[in-house]
């Protein structure tokens, strides 16, 4: 068995401080500072106790399988731990964090303190730096935390429950994994895979090798094709060349002619041109024939403006005349209509001005008789008011006393309430002593008395009756006195009743006066707003009447007498002004003014229109001359044109031979370039096959050599591995076997019960001969069982890899145990030779088993952790 385990020896750590944050019922820092020896963490079920141990592991491996939302604190943005331990007697501080953004909760990077040193690393880093320090090689993955901690350190009970509860199978493959064995099947799967690979190469290889023959065969097609290629190459390159020739003398035929093509085109532009000149020169001599035409009848037409003009000269010449004569008094008129209309306004001013002050005096009047009537019926209200103020006297001296009656009520009201209450606790107190005295007659004689513990007889019977009876009419005394004093109480309280209820009636008739009190009041001060208004009024008339009378409109009245005299003075003026408009405007109507510019601006353009004339008719015989000399020049043009058919057929058949000529050369250069692309891809397939044969002629030897390879991996190989990890197997599970027996015994007296494990790891219980289901034993039993394997498994485990036994953590290891089982407890704790034992439990038997006790408990849903020892 010692062959088994690893020669190098792993120094792992002691845990001296950790500090936990906002990590699920931990929300202010917490503190804990563990020593050397056994240490219990102990407290009620969920006050946080495993938390503890979840910090660590969460410190040193990061979430691994935990689950983060289950890890931070509900309604918190951050949470960290850090943890301080010791590794080959230096000191490191590791921190982890996490953060919750949204919905979502990752893990940040941590650092670690090295040697007073802060180094940042990321997550999976920071675990594999962990890892390093305590000595532990296992391969990180960042969904897992470290196999060998959970198994040789810390295995929570949930996942001790899977390890027993599994199937055997599973069980087998969760151990092979703890006890770091796994790495022979991981080889002989590796084995087989190879094996098969081998085995398809090997296959691929003998078959490519049987298609060598095809291979050369298709050799010799390729390069017989490739000669015939060769010989239609030279026959297209031939066919080329001569078809160039005829391309060039068909384009030396098509220059020749289309060049007299050109010559005959520009002369035929020339006959376009000439022709467009002409007619444009017949259009512009027409033109010149109309205008002509026009010109001598606007000659015409200015000899009848002539004598038009010389009938409306006199007419014209009185018009202006006329039209000077009324501008001059047109200023004169424009002042007499001004003041015409200033006199209107001004009569009518007087006129309103009047009318509104007699309107104003009037609505004065009626105002005051309005005042007036209100003032007499204010006046007759006013006069309740002496009369009212007597009685609010009378009535306030009534309701003074109210507030002593009220007093006097309440002081009664305790007084009878608390007599009654006397009277209650009274004939309570006789239904006990008759209740005491009933339970003594029930019981039988020589019986021991509940209350004085003296044994019963007839005579301490009768003393018993006799003392409750006197007892009882002293109490019935004391009642009637006390219904009597509520009698009298009762009477009195009437009477007080009667007298607030009078005094009620008083205030009720108090607060009625004082409101029309206070109505008149507000009366009084509207007598005294209506005098003052009425006097305004008054005022206001007189005022008003006075300006009616006096001289408040002959400022108006003078400056009317002054228009009138100036109006007189204007009169001839505004009546000259009248008689001129009318002539005027009967001439206007006439439209005399523009009949006249019009006749006298045609004489003004003889001049012109008969130069134009004399113009126009030059123009016209020099036109006459220019077309005579175009028509010669578009004779002569036709003449050279009449062949341009010809030519035009002749080269439309010369490029049509081009076209042809050139489809041919294409055809031939596309089959040459096929021929010359088929010879490449030829050429390139025979150096290809070439070098496949060369391959496949040089594999043939490691075929052979492969395939051998194969067959030891077959029947050497991998059979000695499966035998390799079952002798393996075989020896754990023995040294494992005899670990767990210990554990077991130590935890259970001996007796008729003995434990085994078979070869899947499953425990056996035997009792009497009689092999038993664990879960038909007890609960302390099954407990010490799921320990028993627990330690063995952490013990083979720290055999196996060479850890120093310095850390041990137990989670709740006595849950089911019995009061004298928890006193084996001690036994194990001893039997462990673990430098720092950290235990996990609600049992506080277990305080005189260890050296540190650290007090958990949760209060407003926050866990809090107390030294104790």
């Amino acid at each position: 068995m010692q062959n088994l385990f690893l020669t190098k020896k792993v120094i792992f750590m002691i845990i001296k401080k950790i500090e936990i944050t906002n990590i699920r019922s931990y929300k202010d820092k917490t503190t804990i500072e563990l020593p050397i020896g056994r240490i219990l963490f102990q407290g009620d079920i969920g006050s946080g106790k495993s938390t503890i141990l979840s910090s660590i592991e969460f410190a040193l491996f990061g979430l691994g399988d935990i689950d983060a939302n289950h890890l931070l604190r509900i309604g918190e943005i951050k949470g960290s731990v850090l943890l301080e331990f010791e590794s080959s007697g230096k000191t490191y501080q590791v921190f982890r964090s996490l953060s919750r953004k949204g919905n979502k909760i990752s893990q940040e990077e941590g650092f670690l303190y090295e040697n007073g040193i802060k180094n940042s690393y990321s997550v999976g880093e920071l675990k594999s730096r962990i890892l390093d320090i305590i000595g532990i090689n296992e391969k990180t993955q960042t969904k897992t935390t470290s196999t060998i901690y959970r198994f040789a350190i810390y295995t929570p009970q949930e996942m001790m429950k899977n390890v027993l509860t599994s199937s055997n199978e599973k069980r087998v493959e969760i151990l092979r994994r703890a006890f770091g064995i796994e790495e022979y099947s991981t080889a002989k799967k590796n084995a087989e895979k190879f094996f098969l690979w081998i085995r398809t190469v090997t296959r691929i290889k003998k078959f490519m090798v049987n298609d060598l023959s095809t291979y050369k065969l298709d050799l010799k097609k390729i390069r017989d094709t490739n000669e015939s290629l060769r010989e239609e190459i030279d026959y297209f390159i031939d066919s080329v060349e001569q078809i160039n020739v005829n391309i060039q003398t068909n384009l030396r035929h098509i220059h020749e002619m289309r060049e007299k093509k050109e010559r005959m085109l520009r002369v035929e532009s020339m006959i376009l041109h000439l022709q467009s000149t002409i007619g444009k020169n017949l259009q512009l001599k027409d033109e010149m024939k109309l205008e002509l035409g026009r010109l001598s009848q606007e000659l015409h037409d200015i000899s009848q403006s002539e004598r038009i003009l010389t009938d409306l000269e006199p007419k014209y010449q009185d018009f202006i005349k006329k039209r000077d004569d009324l501008l001059k008094v047109t200023e004169k008129a424009s002042e007499y209509d001004k003041l015409l209309l200033d006199k209107v306004k001004l009569e009518g001013d007087i006129s309103i001005e009047h009318d509104k002050l007699n309107s104003t005096i009037q609505r004065l009047d009626l105002d005051i008789t309005d005042l007036s009537s209100e003032l007499g019926k204010c006046n007759e209200e006013i006069k309740n008011l002496d009369r009212l103020l007597k009685e609010e006297l009378v009535l306030k001296n009534k309701t003074s006393n109210s507030n002593s009656l009220q007093m006097d009520l309440d002081r009664t009201s305790d007084v009878l309430s608390n007599t009654k209450s006397q009277i209650i606790s009274i004939k309570n107190e006789i239904s006990e002593q008759k209740s005491e005295l009933d339970t003594v007659l029930q019981l039988k004689q020589d019986a021991i008395c509940p209350y004085c513990k003296q044994k019963l007889n007839q005579q301490h019977i009768m003393e018993l009756e006799n003392k409750f009876l006197l007892n009882r009419d002293i109490l019935k005394d004391k009642i009637t006195d006390r219904e009597n004093k509520i009698k009298n109480i009762q009477e009195e309280k009437d009477e007080i009743l009667d007298k607030i209820r009078k005094a009620e009636c008083n205030k009720s008739d108090l607060q009625k006066v004082q409101i029309q009190i206070a109505k008149l009041l507000v009366v009084e001060k509207t007598i005294t707003q209506l005098e003052n208004k009425i006097n305004e009024k008054i005022s206001d008339k007189k005022s008003l009447q006075d300006k009616l009378q006096g001289n408040h409109l002959a400022d108006k009245i003078k400056r009317l007498d002054e228009i009138d005299s100036k109006l007189d003075m204007l009169s001839s003026y505004k009546t000259n002004y009248d008689n001129l408009s009318k002539i005027v405007n009967d001439y206007q109507k006439m439209d005399l003014e523009r009949k006249y510019m019009e006749h006298f601006n045609m004489i003004k353009s003889k001049q012109r229109v008969s130069e134009g004339i004399r113009t126009k008719e030059t123009s016209l015989l020099q036109l006459n001359t220019e077309i005579i000399s175009l028509s010669k020049k578009l004779a002569e043009s036709k003449s050279i044109c009449q062949d341009i058919e010809i030519i035009t057929m002749k080269l439309k058949e010369l490029e049509t031979d081009k076209v042809s000529f050139d489809n041919e050369l294409m055809k031939r250069k596309e089959g040459l370039a096929i021929r010359r692309t088929d010879q490449d891809n030829n050429t390139k397939q025979i150096e290809i096959i070439s070098n496949k044969i060369s391959e496949l002629e040089g594999k043939i030897d490691k075929i052979i050599f492969t395939d051998q390879i194969g067959i030891w991996l077959d029947l050497y190989f991998i059979p000695s591995l499966e035998q390799i990890e079952s002798q393996v197997l075989v020896s754990v599970k023995e040294e494992f076997n005899k670990l767990f027996q210990k554990w077991f015994y130590l935890l259970i007296e001996v007796g008729d019960i003995d434990v085994e494990i078979d070869e899947f790891f499953t425990p056996l219980v035997n009792q009497n001969g009689y092999f038993l289901e664990v879960e038909s034993l007890s609960g302390g039993e099954k407990t010490s069982i799921a320990l028993a394997y627990r330690l063995a498994l952490n013990e083979i485990i720290r055999r196996m890899i060479m850890l120093d036994d310095n850390l041990l953590i137990l989670d709740e290891p006595t849950d089911g145990f019995s009061k004298e089982q928890l006193i084996q407890i001690k036994h194990v704790l001893e039997e462990l030779s673990a430098s720092q034992v950290i235990v996990v439990s609600h049992e506080k038997e277990l305080e005189g088993f260890v050296e540190t006790i650290f007090r958990v408990v949760k209060e407003s849903e926050q866990s809090q952790v107390e030294l104790v020892i």
